[in-house]
């Protein structure tokens, strides 16, 4: 009589695996996705921050570190900030496909 050595895995087992991995997923990419989006958000704040700074350099006399802001092309906290006086967007800072609106100064930029 001849021994025949089985290989392979059983269904059981097969089926442990997949419900091991099912349940991993099921806990991983929800905290995925939610990362995602709390970094978007951050980057965001990040961003509006950095444009106040830029607008409030823009106020200052140049004296105490400002910048003539009157030659229509600002340069500050490494953004470029044109048109101060109206209405305009960074492209540069889009986050998640929302570009920034700068704004006058004295007013707070949005997405």
């Amino acid at each position: 009589m001849k021994k025949t050595k089985k290989q392979g895995f059983t269904l059981v087992e097969i089926m442990i695996v997949v419900a091991i991995i099912g349940l991993l997923a099921a806990i991983g990419i929800p905290s995925i996705l939610n990362a995602m989006s709390n970094a978007q958000d951050k980057a965001k704040l990040r961003n509006i921050a950095d444009v106040m700074k830029a607008k409030g350099m823009c106020v200052l006399p140049t004296d105490m570190g400002g910048i003539n802001a009157t030659n229509g092309q600002v340069v500050a906290a490494g953004i470029i900030l044109s048109h101060m006086d109206g209405v305009s967007t960074l492209s540069d800072l889009e986050v998640g496909g929302d570009p920034i609106t700068i704004g006058a100064i004295g007013t707070e930029p949005t997405y």
